[in-house]
Order: C-alpha cells, then structure tokens, then sequence
C-alpha cells in the first residue's frame, strides 16, 4: 500500500506533492526580493586635513583626473566637469557643501556615487571621507566593476590628499635649518635689470665677506618681491665666523636658529615661474597650520649667481616655520 494513500483523505496525498515546489518556489521569491532590492553601500575613510581643505581640494574638477578610478594616469580627457576615457565618462553632476555626486557612464552600465566630508569632533587636522552609493545586492555580490572603480577612487583620494606631489604639485619635506649665520645686503631694483643686479650683489657680498675675514662657505640664498616694474631684492651668502656690522655698511649679519623648521622643494624650471614653489608651500603651511617664522627663500643648486627671469635654474625653496 503506498504511503499517501489515505482512504479518509485522500486530498492530503496531493497537498504533500506541493509542499517541495511551493517552499522552492517561496525561497527563490525571497532570494530574487532580497537581491534585485537597491541598497545603500557606504565606506568611511580618515584623511589628515581639514575638512574645509579636503572639500576644497575635492571640489576642484580639473583635479578628478588625479584620483578618480581608472580615469588617472594622464590619458583621460576633461571638460566641463566631465572626465572621458575613451567610451567611459565620469561626471561631475553637483557640488553641495560638503558633499559631491558623481556619475560613471559606459556602455550597457552606470553608477551614481556620492563623496560627502565630514569634520573629525576632536581635530581640526583630520576629516573623513564617506562613499555612497546604491546597488542591487546581487551586483555588489559578483563585484561589479563600477562600484569597485568607485570604492577604488576613495582610497585614492586618501592617497592623492596625503601626497604633497600630487596635491601642491611638488613634493614637499620638512627639514632643519642647518646653515645659521649669514651675510645679507638688499636693494630695489628694476625688474629688466634683474640678472646684471643679481650678479652685482652677489659679488658685493663676496668681497664683503673677504673684506671682513667671514669665511663665505659657498651657501647664496635670496628671496625677491616685485612691486609693479620695481623689484626688491634680498641676498645672503653663508659665512662660517660671525662678524660686526653697523647701520651704516652695505651689508648685516642676519642668524638663523639651528635646527628651526624649514619646509622645503627642489625646484627645476624657469627663474620667473618660481612663484609658483612659493605658493605650493605656502598652501601646505597654511593647510597644515604652520606659523610663518621668517620671509621664504631659495637656495642656489646651481654654480654661480646673476640668473635671470628666462634662466632655467636648480633651487632649494625653503619657508622658515614653527
């Protein structure tokens, strides 16, 4: 006699039947609900800047191509807001505050995403960055390539605002003073006489130096401002035994502490575009709340002196900070 034959109820034999493929077809239902239902994917990260300077930095566009996956590496194109890699765009869609949504577009394929900033409660020199962005469960599952790009991005925003090369466009280091005691002389100049005034200085300090029995030790720092077609001019030339100086002579002894903090660049270009190494690290003091010690300065990498503005150059530019 078969088991599910039961002369009392004989519909119960069929029921039985039903139950296995009712119960498959229930979990594929709850599986297909669970897994085709957009969620919210965040991940949290801590950078090491404000979170007015992080966002600052994030919401310049022009900058995306140096962060954003797989969009670095140079061969990206931008405008107006847009990133395009070949059949891959990424774009700026809004900038709200402390927060910017972006969408990626390729063929058959998009995903929008969000970076929002917040500040660190206890520091003003650390914020966090948080990604958002929503995702069918099953495609978070098998690691779909957007999201990926997108949570690659995030670590290499990390990357791009702790790497002074990429974010200041030189990389810059913290060093000591090592050179302290200085003979420095200063004049107005006209700009166009710039390598003639330059050279005359120098060889005025040298003979000074000489003169006074200092010991020039090869050191020539400078700094120079200008002022519409003027141009003033700072020199100094390391000395290895300290002299008297009055009022009245050409030249004064100017000391720097030992072991002071300097932040510092090589630059390698032309003398008129040396601004811009002055600005990179003046954007790095004040974004990491260094206190001005003393007037910027570069140092002479290159032989000789009396460079000019077209002059390609070799410098050490330092800013003295506590």
């Amino acid at each position: 006699m078969k088991s599910c034959f039961i002369r009392q109820a004989p519909y119960l034999c069929g029921m039985n039947r039903l139950i296995l493929p009712l119960a498959i077809v229930l979990i594929l239902a709850f599986l297909g609900f669970a897994l085709t239902r957009p969620t919210e994917q965040t991940r949290t990260i801590e950078v090491d800047l404000s979170a007015l300077k992080a966002m600052g930095y994030l919401a310049d566009s022009t900058r995306l191509g140096l962060w954003a996956v797989p969009f670095t590496g140079g061969d990206a194109v931008y405008s107006h807001d847009r990133l395009v890699k070949g059949d891959d765009t990424l774009t700026l869609v809004r900038l709200s505050g402390y927060r910017m949504d972006l969408k990626r577009s390729k063929p058959g394929d998009s995903l929008p995403f969000s970076i929002s900033v917040m500040p660190d409660r206890d520091s003003v020199f650390k914020s966090y960055l948080t990604l958002s962005y929503t995702l069918p469960r099953w495609k978070k599952l098998i690691g779909r390539t957007l999201a990926r790009d997108a949570e690659a991005s995030l670590d290499s925003v990390k990357a791009f605002l702790g790497d002074p090369g990429r974010l200041y466009g030189f990389p810059i280091r913290n060093e000591s003073v090592v050179d302290t005691s200085f003979l420095f002389a200063k004049k107005t100049i006209n700009k166009k006489e710039f390598a003639a005034e330059n050279r005359a200085i120098y060889d005025m300090l040298i003979r000074e130096a000489e003169r006074r029995g200092a010991g020039y030790n090869g050191v020539r720092i400078f700094h120079f401002e200008d002022a519409g077609q003027k141009r003033n001019i700072y020199a100094s030339i390391g000395i290895t035994r300290n002299v008297e100086t009055r009022e009245s002579d050409p030249v004064s002894l100017k000391k720097m502490p030992f072991q002071m903090n300097l932040l510092t660049l090589d630059y390698k270009g032309l003398y008129k575009d040396l601004p811009k190494a002055y600005q990179a690290l003046e954007n790095y003091r004040q974004d990491y709340r260094f206190v001005t010690m003393a007037i910027p300065f570069h140092k002479y990498l290159d032989a000789g002196y009396g460079f000019g503005d077209s002059s390609l150059v070799h410098m050490k530019v330092c800013y003295p900070v506590f």
